[in-house]
């Protein structure tokens, strides 16, 4: 199996900041090398779509904040919003007049997976690696502020105990939805319930892939919930010329996908654009490679997709192998080197799950999940939200931090229960 991984888990507390550092800003360009849509043609991604692979019959699963659907390049998209009961103090959801830096995150990643690529006017929008896949998205948090309005937002309210539940209730209506895959650009608080309810989406053969934090090393090896999570993908990001972002290694990569110099929408105006960088972009990314090649293998299962994906990176065939400096993981991740082996040829076994003191979700919970601990929301419907700005913040923030933006790097602040997972 290559590189054994194995992982711990200590009890501390502390502050980790997953952010997206953007560069400048990046006007509308016929060159994919300055407009931020080089990973289209670096990855072949229109060669998929003029195959008919466009994630059509694929159900991904995202887990963030507040978006604007309102966006052109989303317009079409096929996007169910969860939970229903998510209101504002005026009891409604509020369209967008501006561009709203917590919006932009949940937005942005929802575009890298089923963007059209249109934007207003004539200007070029972000275009989705799988923009037929239906998403499941899940709002994540209970209050904050948005804009310069201070929003009180009641989520969930047949549960509202904690922040930990709003997930757990997420992923136990993704199962249900039939979701597989669950794409996730952010950490959260881990928990009892958290920790089960992931277990029991790895159990069901569901591809977890979550971004590693943009600011982690090696040498400090802590992270946050779920990337650092048994049986989970670590996704790392890259640049043009496959060089990792910036100096970034850690012990929870798994893969590596484009992240650096992306096209961003979204700065005070939804019209304005940047280039962005962060493992939060990377991750929809890996996502949709993998929803690619569950449309082309539908009787693969998500382990074997799974087993393809850190088996079938990069270009060439190789062994199986792990990067020793916790740069790239099992590689780059390849939307066409994956379709070149049929997955059903690999074990039905999640090749990221370790027996180890410590592993979190346990080999037994994921093998044999116990009864979950909330309850989903069997008896509510989807919330109705089309063309209209979900005005929600994540349980990061939830009076633990905020929304730090300064020196063109928004970080999203949260106080969580570290973890800790090698690969050794």
């Amino acid at each position: 199996m290559g590189k054994a991984i194995s992982r711990t888990a200590t009890a501390i507390s502390g502050l980790v900041a997953v952010s997206l550092a953007f560069g400048s800003v990046a006007p509308a360009s016929a060159d994919p090398a300055t407009d931020g849509s080089w990973y289209f043609d670096a990855f072949h991604i229109q060669e998929a779509h003029d195959a008919d692979l466009t994630g059509e019959g694929v159900t991904i699963a995202v887990f963030d904040t507040q978006i604007n659907l309102d966006v052109p390049t989303l317009n079409e998209a096929d996007i169910e919003v969860r939970p229903s009961g998510c209101y504002n103090d005026a009891g409604n959801l509020i369209a967008p007049e501006s561009s709203d830096t917590p919006a932009e995150h949940a937005t942005n990643v929802l575009s890298y997976l089923v963007g059209s690529g249109q934007g207003y006017g004539d200007q070029a929008g972000v275009k989705g690696i799988v923009p037929d896949a239906r998403i499941l998205f899940t709002l994540l948090g209970e209050a904050g502020e948005a804009g310069s309005a201070s929003i009180s937002v009641t989520c969930n309210p047949k549960d509202p105990k904690d922040t930990n539940t709003t997930f757990a209730d997420g992923v136990y209506a993704a199962i249900d939805a039939g979701a597989d895959i669950i794409s996730m650009s952010a950490s959260i608080n881990a928990s009892v319930e958290s920790d089960l309810a992931l277990a029991t989406a790895l159990h069901e053969g569901i591809v977890v892939i979550a971004s590693v934090s943009n600011d982690i090393l090696a040498d400090q090896d802590l992270g946050g919930f779920p990337s650092y999570s048994n049986g989970v993908v670590g996704v790392q990001s890259l640049d043009s010329a496959g060089r990792i972002q910036g100096d970034h290694v850690d012990s929870s990569v798994d893969v590596a996908g484009p992240g650096v110099n992306i096209l961003w929408q979204g700065d005070g105006s939804w019209e304005t654009q940047k280039l962005a960088t962060g493992t939060s972009i990377a991750t929809p990314m890996v996502a949709g490679f993998v929803a690619l090649a569950a449309q082309k293998y539908p009787d693969a299962t998500g382990n074997q997709l799974l087993q393809s994906l850190i088996r079938n990176t990069g270009v060439e065939d190789h062994p199986l192998n792990y990067d020793p400096e916790f740069a790239y993981g099992y590689g780059v991740a390849s939307a066409t080197h994956i379709f070149s082996v049929d997955p059903t040829v690999y074990d039905d076994v999640n090749p990221l799950v370790t027996v180890g003191e410590g592993d979190s979700p346990t080999a037994e919970e994921i093998a044999d999940p116990p009864e979950p601990q909330t309850d989903p929301w069997d008896d509510q419907q989807p919330v109705e939200v089309p063309n209209l700005l979900v005005t929600l913040v994540l349980p990061l923030l939830l009076g633990l931090g905020g929304l730090v933006v300064g020196a063109g790097v928004i970080a999203l602040i949260v106080v969580l229960v570290v973890r800790r997972r090698k690969k050794s």
